[in-house]
Order: structure tokens, then C-alpha cells, then sequence
């Protein structure tokens, strides 16, 4: 018998857990995550590598932009599929629009702030960008990264709801070459 994916979703499924858990708790660091996601192969390999980790069937997703994607995260986790304004957690592809689906994303309740949707947005190269300061929880002071416009826009409008702390959105960026970054709720663009 030949196994459909070289994935192995219990021992691969918990290093790339890691992985995501590095980069959410240092926003800003680009953790490689290319190698396990090419044991998934395909168009969707990264995207389908943070869904194996984060999806399952108690939880809803919507996708942007991809209705083929959408169907192999259904097939790959067994997650329902749902309105951007429902979902818990959102996949935005490069040919989507970022700030919509941001502005539509739920954001929790004071009660239920845990109720809020994971934005992952996917982009060709998470370094093609200016040099931006962020700040918040897990970095020491202001620290400068290269961001993706995608990911300025995204955080731009994000910060426009001003949501009340611990009200907001966690994102994870994904890009083609396999790396990834992760972004808290609380971590803010600096203006210059």
C-alpha cells in the first residue's frame, strides 16, 4: 500500500505545531517551514501544512480566493466550511482581497475573547516590502522587519477597528518559499 501524503500527521503535524507556536510567540522571526510542507507537495502545501495542525472537525474555515483550496482543506482535515464572519479560522491567497476579508473577520467578545478568527494570509515572498518597526507582546522595545504590502495593508486595517485588548486578530504569513511569520493580536505597526 502507498501512502498519499510523505506527511506524517502525528509526528510532522506536531513539529510544524512548533513551529507555528515559535513564530507567534517571536512576531517578526521567519521560522522555515518549507520542509514539512513539501511532504504535503502541491500548489497548497503550505497553507495545507498550518490547516493539518489547526483544523479539525470542531472548527469552521473559510477561504479566499481558492475554491480548490477550500475543498482540499475540507478533504485533508474535515473541517466545515464557513462564512468569512463565521469562520474561526481564515485562508486568504495572494489573489484575494486582504483588507475585506480582514474587516469581516470576527474579532471575539469581551466574554469569548478566544471566540476570534486566525487570519493566514498567503503571499509569493513574505520579505518583498519596506522596512517596517512593530511592537508588543514578545519584543523587546521596536524591532524592524521586512514586510509584504499585503501584510501592511492587512495589519493596517486590522489596527483601523481598534479593538479592544484581548478583542483582535492572530495572523500567520505564509509565503511560496516556505517561510513563515507570525503576528499576535496585540503586536502594532510603528509609525516612522
Amino acid at each position: 500500500m502507498q501512502k498519499a501524503y510523505e506527511f506524517d500527521f502525528v509526528y510532522d503535524t506536531q513539529a510544524a505545531f512548533r513551529l507555528l507556536l515559535e513564530a507567534l510567540s517571536n512576531p517578526g522571526r521567519i521560522v522555515e517551514l518549507g520542509p514539512l510542507a513539501r511532504k504535503l507537495g502541491g500548489a497548497y502545501a503550505m497553507p495545507l501544512t498550518v490547516a493539518a495542525v489547526l483544523l479539525d472537525n470542531e472548527v469552521s474555515f473559510a477561504v479566499c480566493g481558492s475554491p480548490a483550496l477550500a475543498e482540499k482543506i475540507t478533504e485533508l482535515t474535515l473541517a466545515k466550511t464557513a462564512a468569512v464572519s463565521k469562520a474561526d479560522y481564515i485562508f486568504v491567497t495572494e489573489n484575494a482581497d486582504w483588507q475585506e476579508a480582514v474587516q469581516a473577520a470576527k474579532c471575539g467578545t469581551l466574554r469569548d475573547p478566544h471566540k476570534s478568527a486566525t487570519v493566514i494570509l498567503c503571499t509569493a515572498d513574505l520579505q518583498a516590502g519596506k522596512l517596517q518597526r512593530i511592537s508588543g507582546p514578545g519584543i523587546k522595545a521596536v524591532q524592524e522587519i521586512i514586510m509584504c504590502p499585503e501584510l501592511q495593508a492587512a495589519l493596517g486595517k486590522r489596527d483601523e477597528q481598534e479593538y479592544e485588548y484581548p478583542l483582535g486578530l492572530d495572523f500567520f504569513v505564509l509565503d511560496q518559499r516556505g517561510c513563515l511569520m507570525g503576528i499576535p493580536r496585540k503586536t502594532r505597526i510603528e509609525s516612522r
